[in-house]
């Protein structure tokens, strides 16, 4: 029911964005263009999860690097852009074992995000582009913990989980000329949960495996930078916020995934090019 709601929502969104701009829109239309960046990023990476007195199970810290490909309608009335990132990068993991003793460990994430966006826009007479955009987004990534071991000595096994969440995103956008080959933009926007889920392998006798599904909460994220000529630049923040999920009875355990958050931020350096 959660998931059907939040789908019939975010089409209405969409409606209500489209309808009243294209009306706006249809007396100056602009050539359809498209415009497509290949970015380089950098992102300073945190997650977190709490147990359910709100104390701090762990936190991981550390960089992901990745690459970035957007396509984009430059369309005045209805235009549209879609993507895909990829990205991979070690952080380091200061948490507790199953036993409450203290650990540290790294952690390996690999991973994609993809999205589609419908970007109704309007041009101001003082050059103003503005962009109110409605999409959904699929990120979907590896976290694999490394065996290690407590302060006396004792094995701890790892553990390696497939995460997958979907999301609706509703947000403005903007960008404004401020020399004739220089262009400033910046967004902001909020995500709408759909569906999230974690298909966890813990590597201990009698748990092989657990299917957990955290809810997924609203979040934000945005972003500001510059265009110029055939290259670009842009700092952003963004933000995932999972509850905690219902427990999962496997062997000997009922399992649970804990109130989780992240949140990263980004710089990346990309190149443009018009077709």
């Amino acid at each position: 029911m959660k998931f059907e709601k939040c789908v019939i929502i975010l089409f209405g969104i969409i409606i209500a964005l489209v309808i009243p701009l294209h009306s706006i829109g249809a007396e100056s239309p602009l050539e359809d263009e498209r415009r497509v960046d290949f970015g380089l990023w950098i992102r300073d990476y945190k997650w977190a999860e709490y147990a359910d007195d709100g104390n701090k199970l762990l936190e991981e810290t550390g960089n992901f690097y990745g690459l970035a490909c957007d396509i984009e309608s430059t369309k005045n009335i209805v235009g549209w852009r879609s993507g895909v990132n990829l990205f991979f990068g070690e952080v380091d993991y200061t948490g507790r074992t199953w036993t409450d003793l203290p650990v540290t460990t790294d952690v390996l994430y690999v991973g994609t995000k993809i999205y589609v966006d419908v970007v109704p826009g309007y041009r101001l007479d003082s050059g103003l582009w503005l962009k109110p955009f409605a999409g959904l987004v699929g990120e979907f990534w590896l976290r694999d913990l490394d065996d290690t071991k407590t302060s006396d000595g004792s094995p701890v096994m790892g553990a390696r989980e497939w995460w997958g969440c979907v999301y609706g995103r509703l947000g403005l956008g903007a960008e404004y000329p401020i020399a004739e080959e220089i262009v400033v933009f910046a967004e902001g926007g909020v995500k709408l949960p759909v569906y999230a889920r974690n298909e966890a392998e813990f590597f201990v006798s009698g748990s092989p495996s657990a299917g957990l599904e955290p809810e997924q909460d609203f979040s934000g994220f945005g972003n500001i930078g510059l265009r110029w000529k055939q290259w670009g630049a842009r700092i952003a923040y963004d933000s995932l916020r999972f509850d905690r999920s219902d427990a999962v009875s496997v062997g000997m355990f009922d399992l649970y995934q804990p109130r989780s958050e992240s949140d990263v931020y980004s710089v990346e350096v990309f190149w443009t090019s018009g077709f």
